[in-house]
């Protein structure tokens, strides 16, 4: 039994019987506290003879919401967050992550979907309980066999434009991903419209359930494998719909329930299971497919598989042998390797000693040991430790301290411990730290002084050469992190970072840009004589020192090139004829001009816009045909523009059909607020989508870890606005208007994103569990604000007569989520996500003067 909090206060100055006074505004709030721990810590179940407990009921089977309806929207909820999480790891490895997401951002258009589908035929809302429990458990049936069907379409999105077929395979994931998301869509659109009088407390679940199933997702992905997540999506969904059922009084609802139940007990039970039930193959593109290739490599053997949230681990020994960095002109053989292949694709080797000198010369060989071969470092951090193979090239050579840093706990485990003996328990050495940590947080936290730092191939060919992350963002290739990196070399330690290296030169040309615009922000005049670029094959190695380099230094380098047979692309001080790419940038008087007129775009990228591997420019799309390459190497924004015009189309037709059905039927009478209240959701939604998407990406270097970044963001925005939804009647209910509320927003994301990478910068070195504190104290007011204004407005429709807009509100805030996460990549990489944080700002201004008719509209108002 739950204490009442809402007995009668008195303050001095106060009248207790004011409307407007303090004890009045403070019993309304604790009534409302009162009423939440009631609802979400009562037992959930009313018995239905239980005639004190069980609701009102109206002809169309309206009425007061049980607690177990509140319960069940949340578990929904929380089942389409972990459901969602989960399928951008299950694409990671059947496609491209970055492409994954584009088709769960147009799958998401589901939502749309089912408001149009209420829109038109209103009678799928009516007995909302049932119909929801009937939705809810067929989303739960049906998101099972979509993962079913497109782990089996050959998808290879590298391939658009070269294999018009793959259109077809793209549309079938779409159609398929789009039946589950239209169902989970209906049952909450239903339970809203349905139980209109109670929307925010619905609405406040349903944001409190998704911040919980973000937070409950990680650790899902860590125990149960993306298969096994998928499948307790579903059991959480057909729990819900279980709890629905019970909620009512219709003939056969316990029965209904009971089937739910027993389903639901079924697949919690075979969660554990999954993955030895569903097999998940990797993607049409991956390497995975060759690794395991038996008339290639007869012995090749898969000797383990591991899910977490952040990648599928499978390792492999007795196939094809990573050739790292190393020149393949060279006469030494290759030792045996166990492959580590993440997602299917990117390899790292855990080299395989025998105690002899002999496995360890093809050590010499790699480009990537050059600068330690030429300056014989001490004290040496590789960032991207992987399976160990540049520890153990810093060893080789000498070194007497390095610190490893690798961002996946998986592979740190498996390397450092399960096959640690096959490498030579190489993290077990009194010379090497191992940290599971991301990069810059590391560099940044730590303070050391390197004399040498190194990152290596932190990716694979075939993912930059086919633009797999054309659309990703890096904040290892920054200026900022440049600039780290330099912070934390001693006066003539060396920075070299290895990538690839094509003709003409991207990326390779990409990291002497980015190196220059560092040295140039601390202070150097002269950037090009403290730079070294180094190639061999299709790799290139940069190397930038603190100090300028010494004429001894550049001889020393240069004779460890002639003897590795690597070419020297760029020293200062030596020319070459023709003049590289390189040598052309350094040596040129306008920097800007040259990579103004340079083919691909290798302008630095800072942390406000992070897309290292963005090398198209709008201009470049009319030029696409002329190119031999890839285009998806080329332009991103071909994709991204590609897709956002789809999703525009979509939303268009889907806002489009309801006003054509309108139109059919004459004796329905005219809303003219339609269009207010479209623009104002659309606004909400796709501005609501534009602030997510940036503050994940500020705390990313924050949190020092992008898996904590999206599930604390997320957690945090989303049951914050279920807390701020859940007060939204008291904020922003009956005749007044909530102007103070979208002002308040408007300038908190002002605020946040001018002040937000300074604060970061100021508490970085601070420990987790602190950053964690500020995050919650920066992100929950703001997410309290955002739950405002959607349920403001649902109940405001409904108190000026226009109950009927909400399945438009619904469809237009849906396509909004669709729009939004594109909108924001495409401005991020032109803009910056100050920009993209900045338009969030203007757009919930734009909102409220959108709604504002409806807001000035007496209550009743004819509908």
């Amino acid at each position: 039994m739950w204490p009442d909090f809402t007995g009668e206060y008195s303050f001095p100055g106060t009248h207790s019987t004011t409307k407007g006074g303090l004890s009045y505004r403070f019993r309304r709030v604790a009534g409302m506290v009162n009423s939440w721990f009631k609802g979400i810590f009562s037992y959930p179940f009313t018995h239905k003879h239980d005639t004190s407990a069980t609701r009102r009921v109206d002809p169309r089977g309206r009425g007061e919401p049980t607690k177990s309806v509140f319960i069940a929207v949340g578990l929904l909820a929380g089942a389409l967050m972990v459901f969602e999480i989960t399928l951008t790891r299950l694409f990671s490895y059947l496609i491209w992550h970055h492409f994954a997401s584009m088709v769960i951002s147009i799958a998401l258009l589901g939502f749309a979907v089912s408001g149009i589908a209420l829109q038109i035929r209103p009678t799928l809302g009516q007995k909302p309980a049932s119909r929801a429990a009937l939705y809810a458990g067929l989303f739960g049936i049906t998101l099972l066999l979509a993962v079913g069907i497109v782990a089996r379409v050959p998808f290879d999105p590298t391939h658009l434009v070269d294999q018009p077929h793959q259109v077809l395979y793209l549309a079938t994931y779409y159609l398929v991903l789009l039946i589950p998301f239209t169902l989970a869509g209906l049952a909450i659109i239903t339970l809203l419209s349905g139980f209109v009088d109670r929307v925010q407390r619905v609405y406040a679940s349903d944001l409190a359930g998704a911040g919980l199933g973000c937070l409950c997702a990680v650790p899902l992905l860590d125990l149960a494998g993306a298969e096994g997540s998928v499948v307790l999506a579903a059991a959480l969904a057909t729990g819900a719909a279980s709890l629905l059922a019970l909620s009512n009084n219709e003939t056969g609802s316990g029965r209904r329930a009971l089937a739910w139940s027993a389903a639901t007990v079924l697949l919690i039970s075979v969660a554990p299971f999954a993955s030895f039930v569903v097999d998940v193959p990797p993607g049409a593109g991956k390497v995975l497919h060759e690794l395991l290739d038996r008339d290639r490599y007869p012995d090749a053997q898969l000797l383990h598989t591991e899910w977490n949230a952040m990648s599928r681990i499978d390792v492999v020994e007795k196939s094809s042998p990573v050739r790292w960095t190393w020149n393949a002109s060279a006469r030494v053989p290759l030792p045996p390797q166990t492959l580590i292949v993440i997602d299917g694709d990117a390899s790292t080797p855990i080299v395989e000693l025998d105690g002899s000198s002999e496995r360890l010369r093809f050590l010499d060989f790699t480009l990537s040991s050059a600068a330690i071969q030429a300056f014989r470092p001490a004290d040496v951090l590789v960032i991207g430790a992987g399976g160990g193979v540049d520890v153990l090239t810093a060893l080789h050579h000498g070194a007497t301290t390095v610190d490893a840093v690798e961002i996946n706990p998986a592979i740190s485990r498996l390397a450092s411990t399960t096959y640690a003996a096959r490498g030579g328990n190489l993290f077990q050495r009194d010379e090497v730290n191992l940290y599971t940590q991301e990069g810059r947080a590391f560099v940044r936290q730590h303070g050391k002084l390197y004399d040498l730092i190194q990152l290596s191939l932190i990716d694979t060919w075939a993912a930059s050469a086919s633009g797999a992350y054309s659309l990703a963002e890096s904040y290892l290739y920054t200026v900022e992190a440049f600039q780290d990196y330099l912070d934390n070399l001693t006066n003539d330690g060396v920075l070299t970072i290895t990538r690839w290296h094509w003709d003409p030169p991207r990326e390779s040309l990409k990291l002497v840009t980015v190196a220059v615009a560092a040295l140039q922000r601390i202070g150097i005049r002269e950037p090009d004589r403290h730079i070294i670029v180094l190639g061999v094959g299709r790799m290139a190695s940069l190397l930038v020192q603190r100090s300028p380099y010494t004429d001894r230094q550049i001889e020393r380098i240069s004779e460890v090139a002639a003897e590795r047979g690597y070419d020297v692309l760029f020293a200062p001080g030596a020319h070459r004829e023709p003049e590289t790419a390189f040598g052309a940038f350094l040596r040129a008087p306008d920097r800007a001009a040259f990579m103004a007129s340079y083919p691909f775009d290798v302008s630095p990228p800072t942390d406000d816009s992070p897309f290292f591997f963005q090398f198209g420019r709008w201009s470049d799309i009319r030029r696409l045909g002329a190119w031999s390459d890839s285009p998806l190497a080329l332009s991103g924004r071909l994709v991204l523009l590609t897709i956002l015009a789809q999703a525009v189309f979509l939303s268009l037709v889907l806002l489009a059909v309801p006003l054509w059905w309108r139109g059919r039927r004459p004796n329905e009478a005219r809303q003219p607020s339609t269009f207010n209240a479209l623009s104002y959701f659309f606004l909400i939604g796709l501005s609501f989508m534009l602030l997510e998407i940036t503050l994940m990406q500020r705390f990313i270097l924050f949190l020092g870890h992008p898996v904590y970044a999206l599930t604390f963001v997320l957690a945090v925005l989303l049951i914050g606005a279920g807390a701020g939804s859940f007060c939204a009647d008291y904020l922003a209910g009956g005749p007044r208007r909530p102007w103070p509320i979208f002002a308040a927003i408007s300038c908190l994301a002002a605020i946040y994103a001018v002040a937000l990478p300074g604060v970061f910068k100021a508490t970085l070195s601070l420990g987790l569990p602190a950053k964690i504190a500020i995050g919650f104290a920066l992100i929950f007011p703001l997410g309290f604000l955002l739950g405002v204004p959607f349920p403001a407005a649902i109940s405001r429709l409904s108190r000026v007569g226009s109950k009927s807009q909400i399945g438009w509100a619904w469809a237009a805030n849906g396509c909004a989520s669709v729009i939004g996460p594109i909108l924001a990549v495409l401005l991020a990489i032109d803009f910056g996500f100050t920009t993209v944080m900045l338009a969030a700002a203007v757009g919930y201004v734009g909102a409220y003067v959108a709604f504002l008719p409806l807001w000035s509209a007496p209550d009743e108002m004819p509908g």
